[in-house]
Parts: structure tokens; C-alpha cells; sequence
């Protein structure tokens, strides 16, 4: 018989830990060791490494590997090696030339070959300046050569290749597909501002309306308070007698209504009755023929006339020498007129401005219309003779300080004045008849 042995492990059997002795005796320390000898180990060389400062435990790497880089500097691209020659002889060369360039040395820049006609060109340019007391090209080429460098260096951080340990700080712009892309606010414009109205913000009530008032000036609210109320009284009563049927046309019988016009018409025709009765008469003989009168004038001598002529004359006459006499003195006082009429103009320029400014001042302390109500304050707030507390604690809170703002606001043409809004159905009430007949029994 073949004896099957069992593969799996067995457990090993936890100690037991029953008791403060057991516990000491059977639990496992090691880990607690196991640090204590990691402390024990660093204080040995210098110390605790959570306790050190960064700058001790690490380092900057500037230079870089340079390995790697010596590899890059002698590794040529593929698209080079494609490209290079596969003869080794030397390419045919033409003859040798005189040499026409010479080498320019600019401080701050790189060795460069320049034609010598173009330096011996500079070089004219320089002296000439140097003469008409201009810059040195020294100077020029420094200012030259700064500008070069600076836009090779913001050419370079453009395209990513500044140095990482600059002092200059860089603009990350990374982050700009991040942003949230929305519309600009319009930019209001800086002008001077304009308040709507002359009213104050917060408006002092009269000083009668105190919780303790004296005598007079609570007299004088309540004097306010009825004034008020008896002008929008009067108003009242006013509007409804122009829009009322007037009681005096009920009063009226057809008799006294009509009786007028009927005497009006009996003495009109009583009045062309006696102007044609005249007439008649006027037009009639003793014998009863009628004749027509012909009044004519007699007719003007010649002396007559040329008469009439001079007196013509020397009343033209006349008239055109008081014109001229009047004319004279007027000659005589054009400067009391003109002057008369400067002062007549500026009493009425300065009139116009005094209107002028009542209107505007009238027109800032009036609340605008903004919308289609118009604005209307409430009553003066005062209390009764007999209503006036006698001490604070019987003292009770009136009013609505949210209601107060909201009305300051409509007073000062900050926002349109508003009426209450009822609720309206949005739809039209049915009315449906109910056939009783179809369920008679």
C-alpha cells in the first residue's frame, strides 16, 4: 500500500498571550528593535535623517552626465551620413582668388567675415558722424550687439530653449487652454458720476414724528399730516364734480328748458317785423306811391380842390418833419437806447439763467418717470395726541424697514415705480350647463 503524504503546511500555534506576564513573555518586538537600531545606526553617523535639512541630504546637478553628452556631440544623423559624398577625392576647386574679406570682432557677438568694401564703406560713415559730433561706432555697435542679444534671448525662451537656472522669471503659459473662454464685461468709462435725483439716500423725518416729541413741533406734524390730506381731498372732490352729472339739468322742467329759446325766436321776429314796417313806411307818399331817394353830392369847384391839394401837401409836410424831428432825438439818444437795451438784454439773459437753474434744481429734487405708474409716497407717519407712549417699554415697532428702502429707491429714479400686480386667471372661465333632463327618473 502507498502511504499519501500531505503537501499543505501546518500553522504554526500562536503562543498564548492570556496575562500581563504571557503577553511580555510571547509578543513580538522585533520591528520596535529593528528601528531603534536604523536610530541608533544614523546618530552613529551624524545624526537623525528626518531631523537633517534638505540642502544636507541633497544636491543640485547643473553639469549633467558627461558621457552622454560627449555620445551626442560625436553621433551624426542619419539624414547626414544619406548625404555624404561616396567619392573621397576631393571636388575640383577653382583658382585661387585675392582675399576680399576680412574678419569684424564686435564685443558680445561672434567672429564674423565682412566684405572690405563694406567695412571700408563703415568706416567712412564713422569718421563723418565722429565729425559732425555723433556717436562712436564703438557705440553704436554696443547698442547693436545689445539689441541682438536681447532678441536672441526672447527668441530663445519662445521656443523653449532658455536657460533653467536664470534669474529672469518666465511666463507659463501652459495653463491657458484651461481657462474659461467667455465675453468680456463692457469696461464702463471712467466719467464723472451723475446722481438721477438731488434726494438723499436716507431722508430725516420731521421732528414731530418722535417717539417724544415736544408740544409744538408734534402740532406742527399733525398741522403737515392734515394739510396733506385735505389737499388730496380737494383734489379728489375736484375731479369727481368734473366727471359727475351736474343735479342743477334734473331741477329743469321741459317749460323753464324750452321757454328761452322760444322768446328768443318770437322777439327776433318781432324785431324784423318792425324794421320791415319802418321800411314801408320810409319808402311811402301821403298819396301811397313808393319813391326812391338819390343822395347826391355836389360837385367840387376847382379851387376847391387844389384846396384839399395844399392842405394834403402841408399835412405830408408836417408829418415827414416831425419823422425827421423824431429821428433826430432818437440820433441824439442812440447811446441811452443802446445802452437801455444792453441792460434790457442781460436783466433778460440773467432771468433765463435763474429759470434755467430753478428748473434744473426743481427738476433733481422731482422723482423721473421710469416706466408706465408714476410715483406715489405714503402718508406722513405720526400718531395721535392720545396714542404718544409714556415710556419706552409701552413703546411699539411701526413700520417696514425693507419697504422704506424699496420706496427710497423708486423716489430717487433708481428703479420704475411699482403697483401691487393681482392674480389673473390664464384662461377663460367656462360656464357649462349640466343636462338634468337626460337623467330624470
Amino acid at each position: 500500500m502507498s502511504v499519501e503524504t500531505s503537501t499543505t503546511t501546518k500553522k504554526a500555534a500562536k503562543p498564548s498571550r492570556k496575562g500581563k506576564k504571557a503577553w511580555r513573555k510571547n509578543v513580538d518586538v522585533t520591528d520596535v528593535e529593528e528601528q531603534l537600531h536604523e536610530l541608533r545606526s544614523e546618530e552613529r553617523l551624524g545624526g537623525p535623517l528626518h531631523k537633517k535639512a534638505d540642502d544636507a541630504l541633497f544636491f543640485t546637478d547643473k553639469a549633467g552626465d558627461a558621457e552622454i553628452k560627449r555620445r551626442y556631440k560625436h553621433s551624426k544623423l542619419r539624414i547626414d551620413e544619406i548625404l555624404k559624398p561616396s567619392s573621397a577625392l576631393p571636388g575640383v576647386t577653382s583658382r585661387s582668388t585675392a582675399k576680399s574679406t576680412v574678419k569684424v570682432e564686435v564685443p558680445g557677438l561672434k567672429v564674423r567675415q565682412a566684405s572690405k568694401t563694406n567695412v571700408v564703406l563703415i568706416d567712412r560713415l564713422a569718421k563723418r558722424k565722429l565729425e559732425t559730433g555723433a556717436a562712436s561706432v564703438g557705440a553704436a555697435a554696443e547698442e547693436r550687439a545689445r539689441r541682438l542679444a536681447e532678441k536672441r534671448r526672447k527668441l530663445a525662451q519662445k521656443k523653449g530653449g532658455f536657460d533653467l537656472w536664470a534669474v529672469t522669471d518666465v511666463v507659463d503659459d501652459s495653463s491657458e487652454y484651461l481657462e474659461v473662454t467667455k465675453s468680456k464685461p463692457v469696461k464702463k468709462p471712467n466719467l464723472p458720476v451723475e446722481k438721477p435725483t438731488a434726494i438723499p439716500a436716507v431722508e430725516l423725518t420731521h421732528e414731530g414724528a418722535s417717539y417724544n416729541p415736544s408740544f409744538d413741533d408734534h402740532q406742527r406734524a399733525l398741522r403737515n399730516a392734515v394739510d396733506e390730506e385735505v389737499a388730496k381731498l380737494t383734489e379728489k372732490e375736484h375731479t369727481l364734480k368734473k366727471l359727475s352729472y351736474p343735479a342743477e339739468l334734473d331741477n329743469l322742467d321741459d317749460e323753464t328748458f324750452f321757454g328761452d329759446s322760444d322768446d328768443e325766436e318770437e322777439n327776433v321776429e318781432q324785431e324784423d317785423g318792425d324794421a320791415e314796417t319802418a321800411a314801408a313806411t320810409l319808402s311811402k307818399d301821403d298819396d301811397g306811391l313808393s319813391h326812391t331817394r338819390m343822395v347826391t353830392e355836389a360837385r367840387k369847384t376847382k379851387a376847391q380842390r387844389n384846396k384839399e391839394l395844399r392842405r394834403a401837401a402841408k399835412e405830408r409836410e408836417a408829418e415827414k418833419q416831425r419823422e425827421e424831428k423824431l429821428l433826430a432825438k432818437q440820433l441824439n439818444r442812440l447811446g441811452e437806447i443802446k445802452k437801455a437795451v444792453t441792460q434790457q438784454e442781460q436783466v433778460q439773459q440773467k432771468q433765463l439763467e435763474e429759470r434755467t437753474k430753478l428748473q434744473e434744481e426743481k427738476s433733481k429734487r422731482e422723482t423721473k418717470r421710469l416706466g408706465p405708474h408714476t410715483f406715489k409716497s405714503l402718508p406722513m407717519d405720526v400718531q395721535l395726541t392720545e396714542d404718544l407712549p409714556d415710556s419706552l417699554r409701552e413703546l411699539k415697532p411701526e413700520g417696514n424697514l425693507f419697504k422704506d428702502r424699496f420706496l427710497s429707491l423708486q423716489k430717487r429714479s433708481l428703479i420704475e415705480a411699482r403697483v401691487p400686480v393681482s392674480k389673473r386667471l390664464k384662461y377663460r372661465r367656462k360656464e357649462l350647463e349640466t343636462h338634468d333632463y337626460k337623467r330624470f327618473k
